[in-house]
């Protein structure tokens, strides 16, 4: 009897700088609301009476924005006077240190024209064609590298991602797991369990409209959230660029595409109380922006900053210089926001992009992102079943939807649906198979409803496709167009019950999008791959290491402060020796040595130790089978482990593939793993083993 054991590693695979102030347009604002900063030596009591007395209403107040800056935050809100009068009249009250409008932020996003081209050449570019433009090998993050040299940290605190936008769709089958969920909060109760302000904030809050509802008002906060961590290794859609993080949705936005200063400050406060709670909030994405500088804006995010939370802004998508055109948030002067401009796959500064060489401090790939959309925007799942046979179908434009598991129900022929006559009784509460004729389809779903049918399919008459509608949107029936050959096929089969589906699927809910806003989510992400691999670093060392270690694009020189594009495995290792500075420094005291340095002597050089996961300075230390023994009739494995790790045995009589799993992979606990292989005994001539060490 002998044993074998072989090592196999597989794995997955700013500050911005003072700027001159221009005289510019100033962003649209919410019309008779003002975003108030009191004096220090005003209490919320003496404010809300001084209001009173001004027939104004102290609506809101920013308890931890106004603690970091030692002054109450508020936005006071009068519907019967407009804006500038208020702004008027509180400037004169003494107890105001400032008030200013509550801008509306602009997403910052551009619309794609082929939503349907899964490429992530953000995360691995070999010059595949993304949205139809071919993209420059190599011009990515590194994604694949960098995660190679990651921590496993199966157990490690939750590091979370603010995503402030227009909301996330949580249903999403590639974010659900990685949403972030409150503790202390039941969900569906109407009550503010954890007594935060918040009734049932269980995912997150709805800012704009006061709400614990995160449906997304557009899709852009959606698109935002799986880039930044749309669940890994799920064997559906996409990954995102820290699969591992989760997503604490913050909606901003009621109509998808602007947001109010008042909303945004909400959610940093929000943030802020969060993080004191002891939620690891890491970083807040920004991808939105306008022309206005907002005081109280500045102040809740510099509240971030206080708290360790890095805001990552979008540098805006109006080829334009924020040095001599300022954008905000991206242009204001705090230690903790990273502006990011964006990049195409061809490692050129996308042509919509603004830069700044003073103002703006990298760039990230941005161009033809291809992440997750709300599942309601996504391309429908149509078909009919009948028996063990499915026929394709296409909806009618404007049709009704189903639930994803369908209607079933018994189909019945009517004709060309040209006369109420041709609908049978029999139809009502089933589906109405109806053949194309001469009137139009909205007359055949009306006809076909009005029997009492649940759904409609209608077949051509004619060896052809077309693009069908039903003219206008409304409450119409779910109605679905099949092919004359499809349709004559559920005919003949006919009587039979048959399923009809026209809904929302999740494996086509994804889409292009091209912005700075697909870029910042990059930068986010990447904040929160530092927190894991780094997790003691402070703020401002976490922002140096994305900073200072960026890879150069020609492009880019002059344009931003880095002058180069985000680069993930720069990150990780920035003595760029395979090993990962956590590593090197937790197992070697520090960078000094190389990955061909075998500093215990034992035969394996740092580079193998790190990646079979043993301990360098310990000549005892590395992946192997330790023992082999008889327990009675049954032979016994003894394998040393580390806590986290998972290992897979595997045996073969032959030293020669196929290898056969022994068992399950098991999961290290620090110490030996007795592992029993039931197929042996002493009879057996030979049996060979091999231990793997695999991914996380």
């Amino acid at each position: 009897m002998r044993a074998k054991a072989t090592i196999l590693f597989r794995c997955l695979p700013l500050l911005a700088a003072a700027f001159p102030v221009t005289a510019l347009a100033e962003d649209p604002y919410v019309e008779g609301e003002v975003l108030v900063t009191f004096r220090p030596d005003v209490p919320e009591a003496s404010a809300r009476t001084k209001m009173a007395g001004r027939k104004m209403r102290l609506a809101e107040t920013y308890d931890r924005v106004g603690a970091a800056r030692g002054k109450l935050h508020g936005m006071v809100r009068d519907k019967s006077r407009t804006t500038a009068a208020l702004i008027a009249e509180l400037k004169a009250d003494p107890s105001v240190e400032t008030a200013e409008p509550n801008y509306l932020r602009k997403v910052s996003f551009i619309r794609p024209d082929d939503p349907h081209f899964p490429k992530l050449w953000g995360l691995e570019n070999t010059g595949q064609v993304a949205n139809l433009s071919a993209g420059t090998s190599g011009v990515d993050t590194r994604f694949i590298q960098a995660w190679n040299l990651s921590r496993t940290l199966v157990s490690a605190q939750d590091v979370v991602v603010c995503v402030a936008d227009t909301g996330v769709d949580i249903t999403h089958p590639d974010l659900a797991p990685n949403v972030w969920t409150n503790p202390g909060e039941v969900p569906g109760n109407d009550i503010d369990d954890d007594g935060n302000g918040y009734v049932d904030d269980v995912h997150g809050y709805d800012f704009a409209g006061n709400t614990a509802v995160m449906t997304d008002s557009g899709f852009h906060g959606t698109h935002v959230a799986g880039t930044v961590a749309a669940t890994g290794k799920n064997g559906q859609g996409v990954i995102g660029l820290q699969f591992r993080a989760k997503i604490l949705p913050m909606k901003l936005s009621t109509d998808g595409d602007h947001m109010s200063t008042s909303a945004i400050i909400a959610a940093c406060n929000y943030a802020v109380a969060q993080k004191q709670r002891g939620v690891n909030v890491v970083a807040f994405n920004a991808s939105y922006g306008g022309l206005s500088s907002s005081t109280a804006e500045y102040n809740a995010i510099a509240a971030l900053g206080n708290a360790g939370i890095i805001l990552c802004a979008a540098a805006g998508n109006d080829a334009t210089n924020n040095d001599a055109i300022p954008q905000y948030p991206a242009n204001y002067s705090l230690p903790n926001i990273i502006t990011v401009a964006s990049i195409d796959p061809r490692n050129g500064l996308s042509s919509f992009s603004n830069y700044g060489a003073t103002t703006v401090d990298l760039a990230a790939p941005g161009t033809d992102i291809y992440s997750t959309v709300p599942l309601a925007l996504g391309g429908r799942l149509s078909t009919v079943t009948i028996g063990s046979t499915t026929h394709l179908a296409a909806e009618i434009e404007f049709s009704g939807l189903t639930p994803l598991s369908g209607l079933t129900r018994t189909i019945h022929h009517c004709g060309t649906g040209e006369i109420n006559a041709a609908f049978p009784p029999a139809v009502s509460g089933n589906i109405a198979l109806i053949q194309r004729g001469n009137n139009t389809f909205a007359d055949k779903a009306t006809r076909a409803r009005a029997a009492g049918a649940v759904a409609v399919i209608i077949y051509n008459n004619v060896d052809d496709t077309g693009g069908w509608t039903l003219g206008t949107a409304g409450d119409w029936l779910p109605t679905l167009q099949v092919t004359q050959a499809t349709g004559n096929a559920i005919l003949a089969s006919l009587p039979a019950t048959g399923n009809l589906v026209n809904a929302p699927h999740p494996s086509v809910a994804y889409r292009f999008i091209s912005g700075t806003s697909m870029a910042t989510p990059h930068v986010s992400a990447a904040v929160a791959f530092a927190a894991r691999n780094f997790p003691a670093e402070t703020m401002a060392a976490r922002i140096s290491r994305i900073l200072d270690h960026t890879t150069a694009v020609p492009a880019l020189a002059g344009r931003t402060i880095r002058g180069g594009r985000l680069d993930l495995l720069k990150m990780i290792d920035t003595d760029n020796d395979g090993l990962p500075d956590w590593w090197e420094t937790e197992r070697l005291g520090g960078l000094a040595q190389a990955a061909t340095d075998d500093p215990d002597g034992d035969g394996f050089n740092n580079l193998v130790e790190f990646r079979s996961w043993t301990d360098p300075k310990s000549g005892g230390s590395h992946l192997a089978i330790a023992s082999v023994q008889w327990s009675g009739t049954d032979l016994v494995l003894g394998v040393p482990t580390n806590v986290e790790r998972r290992y897979q045995i595997e045996w073969s009589d032959t030293l020669t593939p196929p290898w056969t799993p022994l068992g399950d992979p098991v999961i290290g606990t620090g110490g030996t793993i007795q592992i029993t292989d039931p197929g042996a005994h002493p009879a057996t001539p030979q049996r060979f083993y091999r231990l793997n060490l695999l991914a996380d």
